[in-house]
């Protein structure tokens, strides 16, 4: 039997409990990296691999990003002292997987098994000793036998081997004073030495586990910013310094672990805040791996999945069968419960209108407040309009997109701009500024803008350029990407409807541009298209008066119309009566289509749409935000334990590393061939560089920061 200190210690399992949290996906680069720094800190026991254990990947229990046996090779090779260890669950888990193991030279195996099975590891655990490991018996879900049965347990296990046994809280059901009374049984019926895992479902896993020390517990796990499965595991951070404010775990580099924690774990981690799904499996002892099978049944029956949660449990903390799902759910149904809270309107506002900087302040206010609680940049668009106004225009409609949230206002002059961004400044993170050039509008829109503001970062668009995207990107969806061979009619013959016509053509559609009633025929235009295209000649595009007969032939062959007239609107009913049924109508300029030519068109069964510029809008700010952001903050030239480094698309000389970012590198990419290329391999000199600059990387990553990290 393994010794173990009468004084607890930490079994560290961010490399294995807090794999769940992205899907597997630790590298054998990662396992290197965070299970050396996590050596450097002092831990002694270090858990790696698959979430679920020795052959979980080829189980089908999830994909890891590396193999077992690459995973290993990174440890064998990154740790000179601390012992390290996998899981291992028998049905996954197989004899070959111990065996390859061993030959790695791995320390210590994680038995584990629903604690109503417990009679499957017995084999494994004899295989473990055989094979020289220092053996856990992991006792899954533990809260589903009493203490004096779990007391039992321990001693079986101890007696075919084991060297300890470990209390595991799976579902976070657990509380301090059941700890206790478990762990007294345990030490009641056996000696063998003991352990806890806790998860943090009810926000007690600090407390169970500090629990657990007090009562015996001589190895207890924890990961770093609490990472792992559903609600999280024990914070090694505050754990040790807990422990360490009792006079514990004195080995341990304290400001070392918080530095590691914040610069290779946090990022990971987004946003975390409390699941409800997390808090009623702590309050059913619901295991969190049956999630998906209980939600599925919830939704078939149309009932509340927390209901059936809590209704399974009473019944079975172990497996969920379908025959136990099924039988529950039909009495849930036919209970027809009322959803548990009903929230009235909130008060609608009236009474006298808001100025338009009062309503442009709300409209920030609210950008703000959901980009925060979103992890979102908040953003302003700022577009001069197709007509003249005395004030400018909030837009009351808010797009949100998987980076930014992003609101709109309209203006026609210099005075409004200036105010509109005096308000703006230090309120919006970002703002996206129409700098077309129009028949009236701002004067030096950018220009104005740059001298204003000083909080908010600005960005530029042509409006022009991004409405003719969202014509088109609307049309390719709605055609389902294929344009070939496709006849789209474009009503209205002018600069933006002409390079609209020509990115269709280069798609492969037949176009054909109609030119506007008492429009001057310009024979000329469509041969000046074509010159702007590697296509050329090949292009099929035509362009024809909109008053003639052939005009009615064509719209009655088109299965896109796009009706974007010049000036004022002329698509009417005499037009649209010559429509193909089902054909798509889309009103590009917004009121393009007279009233009897709608009426005429959806009497004809076509579909009418109206262009939808947000996704195109919102499609060039995040590509305008991505360059700035890339621009600031990866672009440059710099020298890493002097060896010259570039990132962000800057050219170096034959030999210098490239990294993804100068100011914050992460990862290196490759190295310069000298003239604006990348080199994949390298010569032994170049070798050296790379590693060189890779530690530096390291240690920058995890270098203690005096001022802190922004958050």
């Amino acid at each position: 039997m393994a010794k173990f200190d009468v004084h607890p210690d930490i079994l560290e399992v961010t490399l294995r409990d807090g794999s769940y949290l992205i899907d597997f996906q630790f590298t054998a680069e990662d396992t290197a990296n965070i299970a050396s720094a996590l050596e450097g800190i002092g831990f002694r026991w270090i858990e790696i691999g698959h979430g679920l254990g020795l052959n979980a990947s080829q189980a089908g229990k999830g994909t890891a990003a590396a193999s077992d046996e690459e995973y290993m090779e990174a440890a064998a090779q990154a740790l000179k002292h601390a012992k390290w260890g996998t899981f291992f669950i028998p049905g996954i888990g197989r004899e070959e997987d111990l065996r390859l193991a061993a030959r790695h030279g791995m320390s210590f195996v994680r038995i584990g098994t629903n604690v109503t099975e417990t009679a499957q590891a017995e084999p494994y655990i004899a295989l473990a000793k055989e094979l020289g490991f220092i053996v856990s018996y992991n006792a899954m879900k533990s809260y589903a036998v009493t203490p004096a049965e779990f007391g039992k347990i321990v001693a079986a296990v101890h007696s075919w081997g084991a060297d300890i046994a470990c209390l595991v809280d799976s579902a976070g059901s657990m509380d301090p004073d059941s700890v206790a009374a478990y762990l007294r049984a345990a030490k009641a019926e056996s000696p063998s030495p003991l352990g806890f895992h806790g998860h943090d479902n009810l926000s007690l896993a600090m407390a169970n586990t500090l629990r657990a020390i007090e009562e015996g517990a001589v190895l207890v796990d924890s990961s770093l910013q609490g990472m792992g499965r559903s609600a999280g595991n024990t914070v090694t951070e505050v754990l040790v310094a807990i422990l360490q404010r009792r006079g514990l775990l004195s080995h341990i580099d304290l400001k070392a672990a918080m530095d590691v924690g914040q610069g290779l774990i946090q990022p990971l981690l987004g946003k975390r805040s409390i699941d409800p799904m997390a808090v009623t499996g702590g309050l059913a002892s619901f295991h969190s791996s049956f999630t998906d099978k209980v939600q599925n049944y919830a939704r078939k029956h149309q009932i509340d999945v927390r209901d059936l949660i809590v209704r399974l449990c009473q019944e079975d903390q172990v497996t969920a069968p379908d025959d136990l799902l099924d039988r529950l759910s039909l009495e849930l149904a036919a209970m027809k419960m009322h959803p548990v809270l009903s929230i009235p309107a909130f008060r609608v506002e009236w009474g006298k209108d808001k100025t338009r900087l009062e309503t442009l302040e709300l409209l920030l206010k609210e950008l703000r407040a959901r980009a925060v609680k979103s992890g979102k940049f908040s953003a302003l668009n700022v577009v001069t309009g197709e007509m003249q106004h005395e004030d400018f225009a909030v837009s009351g409609n808010i797009h949100s997109t998987q980076s930014h949230v992003v609101g709109s206002v309209e203006l026609s002059n210099d005075q409004q701009l200036e105010a509109v961004l005096k308000l703006t400044d230090g309120r919006a993170d970002v703002v996206l500024l129409d700098v077309d050039r129009k028949t009236f509008g701002p004067g030096n829109a950018a220009e104005t803008a740059r001298q204003i503001l000083k909080k908010t970062s600005l960005l530029t668009y042509l409006d022009s350029r991004v409405w003719v995207e969202a014509v088109e990107d609307q049309v390719v969806r709605l055609l389902h990407e294929i344009l070939s061979d496709s006849e789209i009619v474009i009503a209205g013959d002018h600069p933006r409807s002409r390079f609209l016509a020509l990115r269709f053509a280069e798609r492969g559609a037949h176009v054909t541009l109609m030119q506007d009633p008492k429009q001057i025929p310009n024979a000329g235009a469509v041969d000046a298209l074509r010159t702007l295209s590697l296509a050329g000649k090949d292009l099929q595009l035509t362009c024809i008066a909109a008053d003639t007969d052939q005009a009615l032939v064509v719209l009655a062959k088109a299965s896109v119309v796009i009706v974007w007239p010049n000036g004022q609107a002329w698509f009417n009913q005499d037009f649209a009566q010559s429509l193909s049924p089902k054909a798509f109508v889309l009103d590009a300029g917004i009121g393009a289509i007279l009233p009897d030519g709608i009426a005429a068109a959806q009497r004809r069964g076509c579909l009418l749409l109206r262009v939808n510029i947000w996704p195109a809008l919102t499609g060039a700010l995040s590509g305008a935000h991505e360059s700035l952001l890339k621009t600031n903050d990866a672009l440059g030239w710099d020298t890493l334990d002097g060896i010259p480094v570039v990132a962000g698309g800057a050219m170096g000389g034959s030999g210098d590393v490239i990294l993804d970012s100068v100011h914050q590198p992460t990862r290196i990419i490759g190295v310069c061939d000298g003239r604006g290329g990348v080199r994949f391999r390298y010569t032994e000199a170049e070798a050296d560089r790379v590693r060189r600059v890779q530690a530096e990387i390291n240690r920058r990553l995890v270098a203690p920061q005096m001022a802190g990290r922004a958050s």
